[in-house]
This record gives C-alpha cells, sequence and structure tokens, in this order.
C-alpha cells in the first residue's frame, strides 16, 4: 500500500485558500466601491450644506445691513446727526432683525463715540455703553472715514468673534457727519441661524483669511488657528492633514476633499476620517471661507457595514477551519492504515533479514568446518612435503655432477617448497593468531610475489609489473602476497584466454592520495604506496558487484573456484586497515590498494 499522497488535501487548502482570497478581494473591491460612491454622496451633501450655509449667512448680514439703513433713514435730519434718538417705532423697525446685535454706536469721523445704546433681549435700553471695543476691526480706520459701505473685517474679543456694520450719515451737502455702527455677534448669529449639529452628523464652520475660526458650534474653538493653535494644546496629535488641508483651501476657491482630523471638544480626541466641502466668499469687505466637514463613517453608518465585513470574513475562516478539519481527519485516517500497513511490511522485512542472518550463520558454520578441514588437509600435505623436501636436498647433493638431473631436481624442490610456503599461509591463515609484523620494504615483498605467481599462472596468461618506488610499510609479509595471489589467481581465472594483468607499484599522489586521506582523520597527514591490479577481462556484472566480497559466492560453475578468494581479500584489508577501491568498466577490472607508509621509513628518509 502506498503512501497516502496529500496531493488531494494539497489542492483542497489551496483551492479554499483561493476562494478565500478571492472573497476577500471581491469584499474589498465592494467595499472601496461602496466607501468611494459614499465619500462622492456624502460630499455632494455637504457641498449643499454648505451652499445652504452661505445663503443664510449673506441674507443674515444683508438683513441686518437693511435694517440699520431703514434706523438711519428715520433718525437723522438737517438738525440732528449726532445723537440717536429713542423713538419707539424706528427702534422697533430695527429690533426685528437684531437679536445679534451687541449694541449701537455713533461715532464721529475723528473717531470720537457720540453716542451709544445697549441692546439686551432683542430692545434697546436706556443704559449708554461707555467701552468702545468696535475700533478692534481691522478696517475700522477706514470705515470712519466713510470708505466702507456695509461691513468690515472680523475680530475677536476674548472668545467671541465679532464684525461691524457700517453706515455713514451725510450732510445735506454731502458731507460726513458721522458712522453708524452696529456690531454683530457672530457666534450668536451662527448659534441661531446657520448651526446644523443638532440634525446633521457633522458641522459648518467659518474662518477668515488668516485661518482663524470665526463661526463654530464649539465657542472654545473661536479664535483658534485651525493647526497652530490646535498644537498647543495638543502637541502630541498629527496635524498633517490638517495642515495640508489649509494649503488646498487657500490655493482653491471652492471644492471637497477628505482628511483626516479629531473631534475637538472631547478631552482625548480620536482621530477620525472627514470629509468636507467648502467655499470661499466675500461679504462687504470681509473675504471668509465658509466649510462644512462631516465624519465619513459616522455619516454613513460605515461602522456597521465594517461590522458586517468582519462577520463575513470570519464565517469564511470558519468555513475554512472546518473544511480543513474535515481534510486532516480524511488525511490521518488514511495515514494510520498506512502506518499500519508499513508496520506489516517491515515485519516482513524484520522476517527475511532474519531469514538472510540464518543462512549467514550456517554458511560461517560451513566455513569453520572448512577451515577445520582445510587445515588438516594442508597440515597432512605438508607432512608429506617436508619429507620430499629433504631427500631432493640429497639427491641435488649427490648428483651435482649431472647438471640436466640438478636442475630438473632444483626445479621439483623449488615447487616442493613454494607448496610448502602456501601450506604455511594457508595454516596462519586460519589461525586466529598473526605472525609478529615488521616494517618491510612494499617494492620487495611485490617482487616477490610477481615472481611467483609468473611460475605458477598459465602461461596464456601476460603478468606485467611497472614499479616505482613506493617505500616501507609496518606490515605482516605473507598478508600482502597472499592478497596479490588472490588477486591475480581470480583475474586470470575470469577469462583464461590472452589474460593481460598488469601490477602498478608507486607513491599514491594528487586525487587518490586526497581519497585515502580523508578516509579517516588518522590518515589526513600520512603517505600512501599505491597497488593497481589490472586486467582486461569482461568486468564484474553490475548485479553482483555489492556480493563479490561475500564467502563461497562465485560464478565460476564446478569445481572451478571455491568462492574465498575476494573474501580472503577484504578480511586481510580490514585486519591491517587498509584502503580498497574497485574501478569496474566493460573493458576490466582494477583493484586499487592503499597502504599507509611508516613514517620513520620513507623513501625521503
Amino acid at each position: 500500500m502506498n503512501k497516502p499522497s496529500n496531493k488531494l488535501l494539497s489542492l483542497g487548502i489551496t483551492f479554499v485558500i483561493c476562494l478565500t482570497i478571492l472573497g476577500i478581494l471581491i469584499t474589498a473591491n465592494s467595499y472601496r466601491q461602496t466607501q468611494k460612491h459614499a465619500l462622492e454622496m456624502g460630499e455632494n451633501q455637504l457641498a449643499k450644506i454648505n451652499d445652504s450655509a452661505i445663503k443664510i449667512l449673506r441674507l443674515e448680514i444683508k438683513a441686518y445691513t437693511l435694517a440699520l439703513e431703514d434706523y438711519a433713514s428715520n433718525i437723522f435730519n438737517e438738525t440732528n446727526y449726532h445723537e440717536l434718538i429713542d423713538d419707539p417705532q424706528v427702534q422697533k423697525n430695527l429690533l426685528y432683525k437684531t437679536s445679534a446685535a451687541a449694541g449701537l454706536f455713533l461715532i464721529s469721523p475723528e473717531g470720537t463715540l457720540l453716542s451709544s445704546r445697549d441692546i439686551h433681549s432683542d430692545q434697546f435700553t436706556n443704559e449708554k455703553i461707555t467701552t468702545i471695543y468696535v475700533d478692534k476691526d481691522p478696517l475700522y480706520q477706514e470705515a470712519i472715514q466713510g470708505s466702507i459701505k456695509q461691513n468690515g473685517e472680523a475680530y475677536f474679543i476674548k472668545n467671541t468673534s465679532y464684525v461691524n456694520l457700517y453706515r455713514p450719515v451725510y450732510d445735506k451737502n454731502q458731507v460726513l457727519q458721522s458712522i453708524l455702527v452696529l456690531p454683530i455677534n457672530l457666534e450668536e448669529l451662527y448659534q441661531q441661524e446657520i448651526d446644523t449639529t443638532e440634525n446633521q452628523n457633522g458641522y459648518t464652520m467659518i474662518k477668515n483669511e488668516e485661518m482663524k475660526v470665526i463661526m463654530h458650534p464649539s465657542t472654545e474653538q473661536i479664535g483658534l488657528d485651525i493647526v497652530e493653535d490646535r498644537r498647543k494644546k495638543f502637541p502630541d496629535l498629527d496635524y498633517s492633514d490638517l495642515e495640508d488641508l489649509e494649503k488646498v483651501q487657500l490655493a482653491n476657491e471652492k471644492g471637497t476633499l477628505s482628511y483626516s482630523s479629531y473631534w475637538w471638544t472631547k478631552a482625548d480626541p480620536k482621530k477620525v476620517l472627514k470629509i468636507s466641502a467648502y467655499e470661499w466668499i466675500t461679504i462687504g469687505e470681509a473675504r471668509w471661507i465658509v466649510a462644512s466637514s462631516s465624519d465619513f463613517y459616522e455619516r454613513n453608518g460605515m461602522v456597521l457595514q465594517e461590522n458586517l465585513i468582519i462577520l463575513g470574513l470570519l464565517a469564511i475562516l470558519l468555513a475554512i477551519v472546518i473544511l480543513l478539519g474535515v481534510s486532516f481527519s480524511n488525511y490521518n485516517r488514511q495515514n494510520k492504515i498506512y502506518l499500519e500497513n508499513l508496520q506489516l511490511v517491515e515485519r516482513q522485512e524484520f522476517l527475511k533479514e532474519r531469514h538472510e542472518l540464518e543462512k549467514n550463520m550456517l554458511q560461517k558454520s560451513k566455513l569453520e568446518t572448512v577451515g577445520l578441514l582445510t587445515t588438516t588437509i594442508v597440515h597432512d600435505m605438508n607432512n608429506f612435503l617436508t619429507p620430499m623436501i629433504g631427500n631432493l636436498q640429497l639427491l641435488i647433493e649427490e648428483y651435482q655432477s649431472n647438471n640436466t638431473l640438478i636442475t630438473e631436481l632444483s626445479e621439483v624442490y623449488q615447487a616442493a617448497e613454494k607448496g610448502q610456503k602456501l601450506s604455511a599461509n594457508v595454516l596462519r591463515f586460519t589461525k586466529s593468531s598473526t605472525a609478529a609484523k615488521g616494517v618491510y620494504s612494499i617494492d620487495k615483498v611485490v617482487l616477490e610475489a610477481i615472481e611467483t605467481m609468473k611460475i605458477l599462472v598459465p602461461k596464456s596468461v601476460t603478468l606485467l609489473y611497472n614499479a616505482k618506488p613506493a617505500g616501507n610499510s609496518f606490515f605482516e609479509k605473507n598478508d600482502l602476497q597472499v592478497i596479490l595471489y588472490n588477486l591475480i589467481t581470480n583475474a586470470y581465472q575470469a577469462q583464461m584466454a590472452n589474460a593481460l594483468i598488469e601490477v602498478q607499484l608507486s607513491m599514491a599522489s594528487g586525487t587518490q592520495l586526497e581519497n585515502f586521506q580523508n578516509h579517516s582523520l588518522a590518515y589526513r597527514e600520512k603517505q600512501f604506496a599505491q597497488i593497481n591490479v589490472i586486467d582486461n577481462g569482461p568486468g564484474i556484472p553490475k548485479e553482483i558487484e555489492e556480493k563479490m566480497f561475500t564467502p563461497f559466492f562465485t560464478t565460476k560453475t564446478g569445481t572451478d573456484g571455491t568462492g574465498l578468494g575476494l573474501f580472503i581479500v577484504s578480511s586481510i584489508i580490514k585486519k591491517n586497515d587498509w584502503l580498497l577501491e574497485v574501478k569496474n568498466t566493460d573493458t576490466g577490472t582494477t583493484f586499487i590498494i592503499g597502504i599507509p607508509l611508516a613514517e620513520d621509513f620513507l623513501l625521503s628518509n
């Protein structure tokens, strides 16, 4: 059973994520479109409110102006230019539109107060006003000279804003005799006629050319600059949008815009998004900007809409969580089945490995039996060879005069002696203890093995030896010779006819030396002798490369092989902690042996 694929789960998650992103994008786009539409509607409504406020302001100032003109026409005559007359009927005509008037003053062209009346609760009082504050008007000096026909600029007394209405009084010769001044309390006028905060989610404010507030729903804002004076009171707030607002309004005659601001009447102002419609107007000599503003979200119910959007997103997220939960549950169930199946497979593998282990143990038992049998046979063979060698020595000494016989006896003697040495090697290999190691010249040991093998190999086999001085090493002499015997024998047995075997000996260098030195930390600074045993055979089949060092494994049929040659090679290599590499191609096999050199016996010494 294959592991359950999470591909379907991944596709499901990807689909849900894409669907969620699409839903969020659609919701966000809808929100932006709704917000844009609401912004346009809000700005249009504010523009209408602003137009209405401008019309009301113009009409109110005009009404006060006409009432003052009517009053002046009725009380001044050829004999009276310097005194206000208490005529109830005339005063009544003025009072019907003077609820925001702060008094009535008659002033000479030189600036002297000639007469005054207080206006309180929509009626004149007999109490004269002696305190003059109408001269705070920036255009006051021009006004008392008769140059101002209607009204001057706005001015401030404490937290109250005023504007003076002027009516010059001339005699019949058109000589200026006095100036009638009617100061209007602009904040009272605003509260009575213009303030829309009771019925609207916003307000209208009026500022002069210096961007100071002259009319506002909150009297605390009167006389304040919209940026600098507010910054003094709330230095930690962000005024960047208000600074931009001021620049835009100063640069344009009218328009609409949105900006971030605060509700200044609160102790801890919070930033809100406001929309505003503004227009500059000229009334008499005054130039003011009328601006109507509103909280965008409160006006359009966007807070509720945002809550609905949040609820929608939460619902989407909930659906995602449920879907993912179901998907993960299904995946975990399939994964559990997979793990149970995997445990069964592992158990089968374990049983298989156990069977292989039992086979190996049986094979080792066979090896021990063969080793014991071999030891017995070799020991007996050695007993046979010993008297043979002794008798051959006697015969050679006895027939010294017969050269032909001596030559043949010498060949038999050498063969018997080599057989005895081979028997000794076999006996030594089967014993757990080893002969004493020593420092040997690798060149001499390899040469001795090559000379022996040249005698033993068939005549159809070409055995070449190419050697360069390689130095000395600490090892058991017979170990290296047994390795070479087995590798050479294995090479020519693999092809028999026309076999070419080359043994190369040299100091390891270059990449091969690096490979030897990187094999172990103990070899990092070591120098190595390198022995290459190369044949021109068909190579080792890929399917048996991993098995070629297994005892009793052989590809030879009949009685040609025992499957112990390469096993003996690998065993001796491991015993001496030497290195062995095999390079296999279709045109031959190369066995590379790395032998660390004894540091005290390097060639350089």
